[in-house]
C-alpha cells in the first residue's frame, strides 16, 4: 500500500469510492458526482491523501483549516473514507496516523471532526484513534424522518 498526495489519474477511483462511501448512514448530505471533470474541481490534484492498493483508491483522506480566519490556522477538520471492499484491512488507521504526523509536522495542534450519532462504527474508530467528544448538536439532521445528532470530536496533538 502506497500513501501520498492524490494525482488527477486518482479522480475514477476516488470518485467511485466517494459515491460509494458517502450515504445518508454517513453524512447528512448527498456526496455524488457525475465525472471526473466535476469531482476534480472539487478535489484538485494534492489536496486530498489517499491510500493505494494495486493502482486503486481504497482509502482517502480529506483534511482543511476549519475557517479562513488567521486564529484557527492551527486546526484542522478532517473526513476519511474507505472503499467497502478493503474496510477492516486497517488503511483508515494508516491513513489517520499519517496525518497526524504530517499535521504535527506542519504546526498542528487540533483535529476536529464531525459525524452522525448514528454512525456508530466511525465513531468508535475515532475514539480507538484517540479522538474524544466535544461538544453534540442534539437533533441536527432529519434525514429519513428520524431526528439525528450531530457530533463534534476532537483529537490534540
Amino acid at each position: 500500500m502506497e500513501i501520498r498526495l492524490s494525482h488527477k489519474e486518482d479522480a475514477r477511483s476516488m470518485m467511485e469510492l466517494e459515491n460509494l462511501v458517502w450515504t445518508k448512514g454517513t453524512t447528512p448530505a448527498e456526496i455524488h458526482f457525475e465525472s471526473e471533470a466535476e469531482f476534480l474541481e472539487k478535489n484538485p490534484p494534492g489536496s486530498k491523501t489517499v491510500a493505494v492498493i494495486d493502482g486503486k483508491v481504497a482509502g482517502i483522506l480529506g483534511y482543511h483549516a476549519p475557517h479562513t480566519l488567521k486564529a484557527v490556522q492551527h486546526v484542522l477538520e478532517l473526513d476519511i473514507a474507505v472503499h467497502p471492499d478493503y474496510q477492516k484491512q486497517g488503511i483508515a488507521g494508516q491513513l489517520m496516523n499519517f496525518l497526524k504526523e504530517m499535521a504535527q509536522k506542519n504546526g498542528i495542534k487540533k483535529l476536529q471532526l464531525r459525524v452522525l450519532s448514528t454512525n456508530e462504527k466511525a465513531i468508535r474508530f475515532y475514539q480507538k484513534n484517540g479522538f474524544h467528544k466535544e461538544g453534540v448538536l442534539e437533533k441536527q439532521f432529519l434525514l429519513d424522518g428520524i431526528y439525528v445528532d450531530d457530533i463534534f470530536m476532537a483529537y490534540f496533538l
